[in-house]
């Protein structure tokens, strides 16, 4: 069930379903840079199961409007009743909270699911005065967490001005990191390598020789030609991995075939064959200037494929087309010493029961601490030299 109220001349109205939300008015506010918090993305993410109630997920997006009643701004928001299909929850925050103010679920969550890759949350229309809209977004949430009786709101993954600006709207800061590789103005992944340590960039070229002589085929896709039926054998690649590492899948197969066919052209997929069998993939989320390199599958055991496909092909295609970022997400410490980076991943919080402020600035001190720690540790083997002319070549 739907509900509005107000805020000041803002009308809030809160949904149950992002179907119930125009796709027009949403993406007004949600742009193109950032393509998980499109329309499509979050309706393939609810109508498949995956931002379902079975996984704690029970939507409550928020819509703001003006007082002629046009969408000004936006945000992606979930009722978490349990922890299931929580990505990098805090067990630390979660039982000091259970132990100190009681139940710390439900809580209301302002995310993508299953997705953790930085992005706008506090999605507002260009044209509209963004601090204000975001503050305005931020008292929404806060009512609405008191309607549904929820510990907290916690906003994940979000960008470094919306995370500024949720300070003011009364909110914690908390931090995580990602792996970010930033194109330095390059013309060529030869480019990319000059400004290397000489054994890194030979350890690189090694890697890619290597999978060379494996003579191996890709066909790439975008665009138009990506179809749902590519999502079958796209599929077996992607849960192949999983099964492999003995992890929880994320999503399933309609999810994919639906983001096929309703957002092609925001997304890159290359196929990899070995003759004529197909033994591996990369499915990329494409941003006006960034690159989002998250989905990953084979079922091959082709050494140094991975960074090949993975990496090392993502990070020439985002030279080619002159992007300014490829964002790989927050896992892969091999990622470092093949020149991707680490960045602060930004996340806040805001606590219904005042007695449990003290608790949680405390621990939400530590993680910004062992956040900052991690991205100096990370960043400092980065394989890069000011000087790659006293480097020589090879």
């Amino acid at each position: 069930m739907n509900a509005s109220f107000h805020i000041g001349t803002r009308t809030v109205s809160v949904h149950t379903s992002i179907a119930d939300i125009s796709a027009d008015d949403w993406d007004r506010c949600a742009g193109s840079e950032n393509p998980y918090v499109r329309h499509s993305h979050l309706l393939a993410l609810e109508e498949n199961g995956i931002a379902s109630p079975e996984n704690g997920f029970h939507p409550r997006h928020i819509i703001l409007r003006d007082q002629k009643s046009d969408i000004i701004a936006a945000a992606p928001a979930y009722l978490k009743d349990h922890s299931e299909g929580e990505l990098g929850i805090d067990l630390g925050l979660a039982m000091a909270h259970n132990r100190a103010v009681g139940p710390y679920y439900p809580k209301l969550q302002v995310e993508v699911p299953m997705t953790p890759i930085s992005g706008p949350r506090l999605l507002v229309r260009a044209g509209v005065d963004e601090e204000e809209a975001r503050l305005v977004l931020l008292a929404a949430l806060r009512q609405q967490a008191e309607k549904d009786s929820a510990s907290s709101v916690q906003i994940a993954y979000m960008t470094a001005p919306e995370w500024d600006t949720t300070e003011s709207g009364g909110f914690m800061k908390s931090e995580g990191n990602a792996y970010v590789w930033r194109n330095q103005g390059m013309d060529s992944f030869e480019d990319f390598l000059a400004i290397m340590l000489s054994r890194h960039r030979t350890k690189i070229r090694r890697e890619r020789r290597k999978v060379a002589a494996e003579r191996l085929t890709y066909k790439q896709y975008s665009g138009h030609n990506i179809t749902a039926e590519l999502a079958g054998p796209f599929f077996v690649l992607y849960a192949a991995t999983y099964h492999r590492n003995e992890t929880e899948i994320w999503h399933n197969q309609a999810y994919f075939e639906q983001i096929f066919r309703t957002m092609p052209e925001m997304l890159d997929l290359v196929f990899a064959y070995k003759e004529n069998d197909l033994i591996a993939m990369q499915l990329s989320f494409l941003g006006e200037d960034t690159i989002f390199a998250q989905h990953w599958g084979h079922t091959s055991n082709i050494r140094f494929l991975h960074f090949e496909l993975g990496i090392y092909q993502t990070i020439e295609m985002a030279i080619r087309q002159g992007r300014a970022a490829v964002n790989f997400g927050t896992t892969g410490q091999h990622k470092v010493e093949r020149g991707v980076g680490m960045e602060p991943a930004f996340h806040s919080m805001w606590f219904r029961s005042e007695a449990f402020l003290e608790i949680a600035e405390i621990g939400l001190k530590r993680k910004r601490e062992a956040a900052a720690k991690e991205n100096i540790e990370e960043n400092a083997r980065l394989p890069y030299t000011l000087n790659p002319e006293k480097e020589g070549g090879e």
